[in-house]
């Protein structure tokens, strides 16, 4: 946190957390799964640390200490305050009461060693539930619980000095005999330093030092840009929960305060209050002022409502950076989208100022990538580049399925969708659709649970569009699946933007909910979709993940033709993997979708199972009564199925997943009631139960 008003801004945020153990208690699962959407976390999706053979995530478990160091001599650290501390041997239990030191601790192996964390630790969505759900003891701002603190027996409490409360606190804590570390950023040097103390101090070292120098090598690369940088812009970084109450508060002499200027421009505020961290102005001050540009920091939950108190502010249009839309919002703290905080996550948060400030200098410097990489190889949580967007007070800029940056208008309420309306139906955003696919009328999924799904206008699909009938519709923005690239062009032509969906992975439906959560501003609604799909695979994981590679089940996918079958590449194969089987086409054709085949390809393989497709024309029977066929293995033994309605791009994936798992190793889910998951989980995300769609579908 940047400034004492943070917290108040985080409160706004709060939502409780339901928590739930998955693989030995079902019964518990169940009761997550048919939760009230009310109570809907606002967490970080931690739940899976899966991999599959089509996806590129790195998933070692946040508590990995094997490169914990043994130390003999004792370990001496001097903390921000000038405190030399002295430990004997490296720390086994952690009291954090920030919830950016709880994730630098999380980078470097550590997080497994905290026991206590501060008030508002629990609402960091970038941490998993096992350190949210931690006892908590108190903040800075409104004081700490000392005896709950000494009940956790700590070898250290890690906190930040320097305001609030700060000072009594660590007295009252170092009184009872516990050490303190004391901790504050001025400037990115500092985190460096914070980096290293915990390093030492938990015997984390080298995974310390690998953070630290992936952190310096970004930052050297923009300071290396910004020194080139010979006109240099002026600039404020407002915050913007102060805005909301009516006034105005800068950072200053602060770590964010400084970002402005590493960036390479020059921050007002800290040119004319040099001593100050967070300087109050009025509007008139900052009018004399007329900076070049303005950085207005908000929680990402608050970024349209920022963004529409200045708008409807007649003062602010006069300004420079105004009229030529240079007001730009750096989405900040602890939900998922924010890029800026103190800890791991600052450097993103430069490059993301760096690249508003400066975007052709910057060009080569892509924020999001390395947001993915952060937290995918430090934090070992999935949060893809598509969960997050840069914004002006005019636009936001996402970037879709194929990797496009995407310049779209920062409230969506009029989208017209031709191939994922079911994640639409799922994320409660069905209201900002005037225009659908003419293929969603005939979705069994949206007959059940959207019947108003007729009435929509339809445009086309993604094969084909209707032009005219398209831009009655008015649309801010187009979904399409860009299997014609004409059809694309066509649309564009007209100066709409094309948000382009394609999947490959189970991973990239959980980039899709993403992108479709920060598109239509149902962050909070997509984060607890993700956490339930994650759940699910965990549940599978549980079951499968412990039989060796010879024993695991054969399957091969047939798709519109018998001889058509699922290659080596998509989400079908991943669903496969991901599921426990090993697809038999996948060696063949590696980089193949979908290949017809002659059936002595098939015969060769000699699958255990066989999936048929949903929308196939043909059946079981068709491959059971099919004499050629009659010597695979699938065949003799009666398991060849045919899969019911899922969505392959969609919400209902994991229950695919589930369903064939089961399918596959049907001993192993003797005990499971794959009714009852299925049905809360389409109650909770489609409105209507499984068995509903499934009485619709055959």
């Amino acid at each position: 946190m940047e400034y004492k008003g943070i917290t108040k801004a985080a409160a706004a945020l709060i939502i409780l957390i339901i928590i739930v153990g998955v693989g030995s208690s079902i019964t518990l699962y169940y009761t997550y799964i048919n939760k009230p959407t009310k109570t809907a976390p606002q967490t970080s999706i931690n739940t899976v640390r899966q991999t599959s053979t089509s996806t590129t995530t790195t998933t070692a478990p946040h508590t990995t200490t094997t490169t914990r160091t043994s130390k003999v001599k004792p370990i001496i650290v001097t903390d921000f305050r000038g405190k030399k501390i002295v430990f004997n041997k490296p720390v086994e239990r952690i009291v954090v009461l920030e919830s950016y030191w709880a994730e630098t601790l999380l980078a470097i192996g550590a997080g497994n060693l905290i026991v206590g964390i501060g008030k508002y630790v629990k609402y960091d969505q970038y941490l998993p539930e096992d350190i949210r759900n931690k006892i908590s003891v108190g903040s800075v701002f409104t004081g700490v619980n000392i005896e709950e603190i000494a009940a956790l027996k700590p070898d250290v409490v890690i906190m930040d000095i320097g305001y609030g409360k700060a000072g009594e606190i660590a007295s009252k804590i170092e009184q009872m005999g516990i050490k303190v570390v004391g901790l504050f950023m001025h400037g990115f040097n500092d985190e460096l330093k914070a980096i290293k103390i915990l390093g030492e101090i938990t015997g984390h070292t080298s995974q310390a030092n690998e953070l630290s120098e992936y952190l310096l090598s970004h930052y050297q690369k923009i300071k290396s840009l910004a020194s080139s940088i010979k006109d240099k812009i002026s600039a404020v970084m407002i915050d913007g929960y102060s805005l909301l109450k009516g006034s105005i508060l800068l950072y200053s002499n602060t770590s964010w305060g400084h970002a402005v200027e590493e960036a390479g421009a020059v921050n007002l505020a800290l040119k004319n209050f040099p001593s100050k961290k967070w300087p109050k102005i009025d509007f008139e001050t900052l009018a004399s002022w007329n900076p070049d540009a303005i950085l207005v920091t908000s929680s990402v939950s608050s970024i349209n409502s920022v963004i529409e108190k200045i708008k409807s502010d007649p003062k602010w249009q006069a300004l420079k950076a105004y009229k030529s839309s240079h007001i730009y919002i750096v989405p900040c703290w602890s939900e998922i989208g924010g890029v800026l905080d103190w800890g791991p996550r600052s450097i993103i948060g430069i490059e993301y100022i760096a690249s508003l400030l400066y975007p052709d200098i910057y060009k080569d410097i892509n924020w999001r990538d390395d947001a993915e990489y952060l937290f995918t190889h430090f934090y070992h949580e999935f949060i893809p580049a598509q969960a997050f967007a840069s914004y002006s007070i005019r636009w936001m800029k996402i970037v879709d399925m194929t990797g496009e940056v995407v310049e779209l208008s920062p409230k969506i309420t009029r989208a017209v969708d031709f191939i994922s309306y079911t994640l639409v139906l799922a994320l409660h955003a069905m209201d900002k659709i005037v225009g659908i696919s003419k293929y969603a009328k005939y979705n069994p999924i949206m007959l059940k649970a959207y019947p108003n799904i007729t009435k929509i206008p339809s445009p086309g699909s993604s094969f084909s569009v209707n032009i005219e009938d398209l831009l009655a519709l008015k649309p801010q923005v187009v979904i399409t699946w860009p299997y014609n690239e004409k059809v694309v062009k066509e649309i564009e032509a007209q100066g709409i933007p094309v948000i382009k969906v394609q999947c490959y992975s189970f991973n990239d439906i959980k980039r899709l909910v993403w992108l479709f959560g920060v598109v239509f501003d149902e962050r909070s609604r997509a984060y607890q979709l993700v956490n339930d799909m994650d759940k699910i695979i965990t549940l599978v994981q549980s079951r499968v993940s412990d039989i060796p590679s010879d024993k695991r089940v054969r399957v091969l996918y047939l798709w519109s033709k018998e001889t058509m079958v699922q290659g080596g590449h998509g989400t079908v194969n991943d669903f496969i993997v991901l599921a426990g089987g090993i697809n038999v086409a996948a060696k063949d054709y590696p980089n193949k979708d979908y290949v017809s085949v002659d059936l002595e390809k098939i015969i060769g393989w000699n699958p255990q199972v066989i999936i048929i497709w949903y929308y196939a024309r043909y059946g079981p029977k068709d491959i059971l009564d099919n004499p050629a066929l009659k010597s695979i293995d699938a065949v003799k033994n009666g398991r060849v199925y045919k899969e019911p309605y899922y969505e392959h791009w969609g919400v209902s994936a994991s229950i695919f997943i589930l369903w064939l798992s089961m399918k596959l190793y049907p001993s192993l889910w003797s005990n499971t009631n794959f009714t009852e998951i299925a049905n809360n989980y389409y109650q909770e995300w489609y409105g209507v139960p499984y068995i509903s769609v499934t009485a619709m579908t055959g």
